[in-house]
Order: structure tokens, then C-alpha cells, then sequence
């Protein structure tokens, strides 16, 4: 087993040595033989353990017993208790995932505050083979199906080449202590019940499960590094932002070779699955307006591209400028000024979209600062009726993200200004002003 480990580390380049290293250790199996192959290579490091508050005295006897191993062979250890539960409570997520982020941020400033070369983990090639089956399952694409890499940025798997059964012979031969997880046992969880039912299912079937997935695993993780150039050169002649957007021309992504596998991978990141990249692809042809949504963003099919953009929280509050107002930074940055003067004090080259000259005598204050709504009705500059706003929006072929972030100052409820595009007639500037508002986007 220590020959396999040192080899493995070197073929696979892992680290070396003279390495600042540290270990996360739970005081189960495999982090107890990550520990001892170590020691019994001639390898220093330092041990973090997690105390998550979720097994009560089992937990806490976990941390007692990595204490003692670390002080037994004299081995710097760094502990912290997490209130697991109120985290994922708060921010509305999974246990798994609450501990997931906790202790990789609690890994991540040890790492920075001692200057660590590299953490590693006891992940193993069965936990690389139900990885591997969690992203299927969940849609992932190739580079989900990758699995575990045994090195990424800091982070190192060193015993990514044993089996759990490899393991677990290691401890009994040499009589290495541990800690046994109850929680391991329980089915609730994906990733046990896969380790518990699903994959001796398919052991039946074929004895060398895990070499066979194993050996895939690595075929797909040399597959994806070809992907992964084609899809960076993709990305560069697809996609592109305009200000808070991302746009992807349809187009060009139709006549690409593999237009399917591209757009996920293009999307992906924005945490679209393979499904919703699929209906993506399906809407091409279809008409305008189809919307999809991830939990962090939201895509639009237009005209002609494949619009992306963060999901925003709805605002639905009026905000007000009042007389004395000159400026606001949120939601939009404007700012106000009250100037003496009349159409013929104004150059020509100050209008502009993002500047509003408004008769202050007109305006009755406060004015309010909203969104856009269904029915709103005002009168362009330079026409003499009324015109829907949803009219101005389909001559302007403004997008479904255009009309979600035209914000419109009112006096009244009466439109003064869409902002950024048109001032309502009523309101305008004549040479028998006397008092001229300017409204400017900066």
C-alpha cells in the first residue's frame, strides 16, 4: 500500500517533501490511513478537524480522538466547532451542503493564515465512483463526469488510486485506530444511499466495478481537457457581455459543430444543468420571449441572441426625488439640478438620452423613481398622442431584460421620463420656461 501511495504521488505529481502540508482529518478509515501512509512515507503535515455539532457526544468524542492521535505523534491540529444546523437553516440549504461550505472556508483561511502548500483529503476512488454517478444523475455534462481530480489549485487527493476495500484492509493489517460515522449509514442522503444500494446492484453485474468506472473516469477527464479547449475557443467567438448581459448569437451557435454540447457548456456556468440546456437548444426556433432561469441567473431567447443575466431582486418600493434632492445611488445613480433658463439656454449637443430638460414649473414634487408596468401610457417627445409603452418598447425591439430594468420617473403618476430613453411631451423644455430641471444618468 505505501509503495502504491508514494508512486501514485509522484506519477500523478502531487507534492513533495519539503511541502507546508495540511490534512483534513474526521477520524474515520480513510483519513486515519491518509495519516499513517504519510507518517510511513516520511511525510510532515499539520491535521484540521471539523467538529459540525450534529452527532452531539459522537461528534464530540471524534474530535477528542484526533486531538490524542495528533498529540501522540506529535503533529500540530487545528479544530473548530461549526452550529451547522443554524447555517444551513439561515441560508436555506442541505446539511451536507452547510458543512461543505464551512469547513472549506475554515480549510481556505488556515491555508492562508500558515501559509499551507496544498490540503489534502481522503477522497478515494469509491467516493470518486459515487461523484461520478451524484453528476450523472444531476445532469453535469463531461466535466461533471470527470468526478474527482487528484489535484486542483491547493487541494490534493492522494488516495484517489485505492479502493474503499484497499483501505479498510490497510487499517486492519496494521492495527490503525478509528472512528466509525453512524451517519455513513444513513440512507437519506444520496451519496450513502448510492454506496449502500445502488452500486452492489451493479457490482453483481460486473465484479471489477470499480476499476471499470475508474478506468472511464480517466478517459473522461482526458476527453474533457480536449473539450475544454475547443469550448474556451467557442466562447471567445460566441459569447459576449454588453454591460450587465451576456449575450450568445444564435447564428453563429447553430453552424457550430456540436452547437448542443457547446451552448451547456456555455451556460453551464451560469448554473444551467444539461436539461434546461436542452430546452435552451429546443426554443432556438421558436419565438421570441422564452425564459429559463437558474438559481443565480436568467436566460432569455431574443431575436437573435441567447440573452443571460443575474437574477436581481424584484423592487417594487417607490423611491422618491424630492425638491431639494441632487442626487441617488441606488437604485440607479442620477443627479439633480435646478438651473434659471428656457430651451434657447441649452446647447444642442446636451441632448442626450441619459440627460432629461424638464419645465420645473410642470413638475409637481415629489417625483417618483419605478419600474416599468403593464398599461402605462405617456406621451413621446415630439408626438402629439399618447402612446403604450409596451408600443415604444416593440419599436425600440427592446429585449425582455429592457423592459425588466426601464425605470420611470413619474410626476403624479404621470410619465415624465423613461430613463435613458425618451422625456414625455408634456414635460419638455419652451422658450417660455423659467426654471429648467436636469435629470442626468452618471
Amino acid at each position: 500500500m505505501i509503495k502504491a501511495f508514494t508512486s501514485y504521488i509522484q506519477s500523478q505529481k502531487l507534492f513533495n517533501k519539503n511541502d507546508n502540508l495540511l490534512v483534513a482529518v474526521s477520524g474515520g478509515t480513510d483519513s486515519m490511513a491518509l495519516c499513517y501512509l504519510l507518517i510511513n512515507s516520511g511525510f510532515t503535515f499539520c491535521v484540521a478537524h471539523c467538529n459540525f455539532n450534529l452527532r452531539e457526544k459522537e461528534a464530540d468524542n471524534d474530535e477528542k480522538f484526533v486531538v490524542e492521535f495528533c498529540k501522540k505523534n506529535k503533529i500540530k491540529c487545528f479544530t473548530k466547532t461549526f452550529k451547522t444546523a443554524n447555517y444551513a437553516k439561515n441560508k436555506s440549504i442541505s446539511i451536507q451542503m452547510a458543512a461543505r461550505e464551512l469547513r472549506y472556508t475554515w480549510f481556505n483561511e488556515l491555508i492562508t493564515a500558515h501559509n499551507f502548500d496544498y490540503l489534502l483529503t481522503a477522497h478515494h476512488a469509491n467516493d470518486n465512483i459515487e461523484t461520478f454517478f451524484i453528476n450523472l444523475l444531476r445532469g453535469s455534462g463531461i466535466n461533471g463526469l470527470k468526478a474527482i481530480l487528484p489535484k486542483k489549485d491547493k487541494i490534493v487527493r492522494p488516495l484517489l488510486f485505492a479502493t474503499r476495500a484497499e483501505i479498510e484492509n490497510y487499517i486492519a493489517k496494521n492495527k490503525i485506530l478509528y472512528r466509525e460515522d453512524s451517519s455513513n449509514k444513513e440512507e437519506k442522503y444520496l451519496r450513502n444511499h448510492l454506496r449502500l444500494q445502488v452500486i452492489p446492484v451493479l457490482k453483481k453485474l460486473n465484479p471489477s466495478l470499480e476499476k471499470t468506472i475508474s478506468n472511464e473516469i480517466e478517459i473522461l477527464q482526458q476527453t474533457n481537457l480536449i473539450l475544454q479547449k475547443e469550448v474556451e475557443k467557442q466562447r471567445k467567438r460566441l459569447l459576449f457581455q454588453e454591460w450587465d448581459t451576456y449575450k450568445i448569437n444564435i447564428e453563429k451557435l447553430v453552424k457550430t459543430t456540436a452547437s448542443k454540447l457547446i451552448l451547456f457548456e456555455l451556460i453551464k456556468d451560469f448554473g444551467f444543468n444539461s436539461s434546461q440546456a436542452n430546452d435552451v437548444y429546443s426554443s432556438l426556433q421558436a419565438q421570441s420571449g422564452k425564459v429559463f432561469t437558474s438559481e443565480t441567473h436568467v436566460i432569455i431567447k431574443d431575436r437573435d441572441f441567447i440573452l443571460i443575466k443575474k437574477n436581481e431582486e424584484k423592487n417594487d418600493t417607490d423611491l422618491y426625488i424630492h425638491e431639494d434632492t441632487t442626487s441617488l445611488k441606488y437604485p440607479i445613480k442620477i443627479k439633480i439640478e435646478l438651473i434659471k433658463g428656457n430651451i434657447d439656454s441649452i446647447s444642442k449637443k446636451d441632448f442626450t438620452p441619459t440627460k432629461a430638460f424638464l419645465d420645473a414649473d410642470k413638475l409637481t414634487f415629489p417625483l417618483a423613481l419605478n419600474k416599468w408596468q403593464i398599461g402605462d401610457k405617456f406621451k413621446p417627445l415630439g408626438m402629439k398622442g399618447f402612446k403604450k409603452v409596451s408600443d415604444f418598447f416593440t419599436a425600440e425591439k427592446a429585449t425582455l431584460f429592457d423592459k425588466q430594468n426601464q425605470w420611470i420617473i413619474r410626476c403624479n403618476n404621470d410619465i415624465v421620463w423613461l430613463v435613458g430613453k425618451r422625456v414625455d411631451d408634456r414635460f419638455k423644455i419652451s422658450a417660455s420656461t423659467i426654471k429648467i430641471c436636469i435629470i442626468s444618468v452618471i
